[in-house]
């Protein structure tokens, strides 16, 4: 099933860049909309200069430390506010509060604090990326059969144990669907937050906000796409990782 899905989405890309060349064509969308030749041409001249490397590791370095930070921070506090109930009456009240709130409506006071930089650029991708994956971490321990944890308690486990060889392995499925909607968002944000500008002039999202101030829709394009493969790549990992570690669950049904 996997592999006729991907055959699907190879052909409706395909169909997509054919019928936007044929309109470019046929002059019928507007001039300034770059064809996909002139976009590949753009492509590979950013390629064989350097310039498309030195711009994707820049936002690939914001976009990384952010996710990290999230993974870390998300998946611990998830945890503990999910199985220590002290934790969870503390947390829950302070997430529902704050995660509705626009991050993006931080970035004033984060670059009154940081300047434009890239401390600046992670925090806000940070802020935007922690709930999601807090809230699946926590409902994913809220979650595990309660037998399960007496059963282990009757076979005297500590607490820790519990937590390590029950709550743990059980609540990863949870733990997944929330790091993959934080991966997402982790692209959003390091775009919206390169394009405020840049201190190094570097970024995929710097790059759209030059190109889009000279009129340069080729260049846009470019780093739309490489913005979308990347977090194509980056979710297929996430995947993949997914897949090995939760492999008795993967294989269910």
């Amino acid at each position: 099933m996997d592999k006729r899905l991907h055959k699907i989405a190879l052909i409706e890309v395909v169909v997509l860049l054919v019928v936007w060349q044929i309109l470019a064509t046929l002059q019928w969308i507007p001039e300034y909309l770059s064809s996909p030749m002139v976009v590949g041409k753009e492509l590979f001249a950013m390629i064989m200069s350097g310039d498309l490397f030195s711009n994707a590791a820049a936002s690939l370095y914001r976009s990384i430390i952010g996710f990290l930070l999230v993974a870390v921070v998300g998946i611990v506090l998830g945890i503990a506010a999910g199985y220590f109930k002290p934790i969870g009456t503390f947390f829950t009240p302070i997430v529902d509060v704050l995660n509705p709130v626009p991050k993006i409506a931080l970035l004033p006071i984060l670059m009154v604090w940081f300047g434009i930089s890239d401390t600046t650029r992670v925090l806000l991708i940070f802020l935007t990326a922690f709930f999601p994956c807090f809230i699946a971490t926590q409902d994913g321990v809220h979650g595990v059969k309660q037998v399960y944890v007496w059963a282990a308690q009757n076979m005297g486990a500590s607490r820790i144990q519990i937590l390590w060889k029950i709550i743990l392995p059980a609540s990863l499925p949870k733990i997944f669907d929330g790091l993959r909607v934080s991966l997402g968002l982790t692209f959003v944000m390091m775009f919206s937050s390169e394009m405020i500008g840049s201190s190094n002039g570097l970024g995929l999202g710097f790059m759209i906000l030059t190109a889009d101030m000279a009129g340069r829709t080729d260049l846009m394009f470019v780093s739309i796409f490489v913005i979308a493969l990347l977090g194509f790549l980056f979710d297929r990992i996430l995947l993949a990782v997914r897949a090995r570690l939760l492999w008795w669950s993967e294989n269910r049904g």
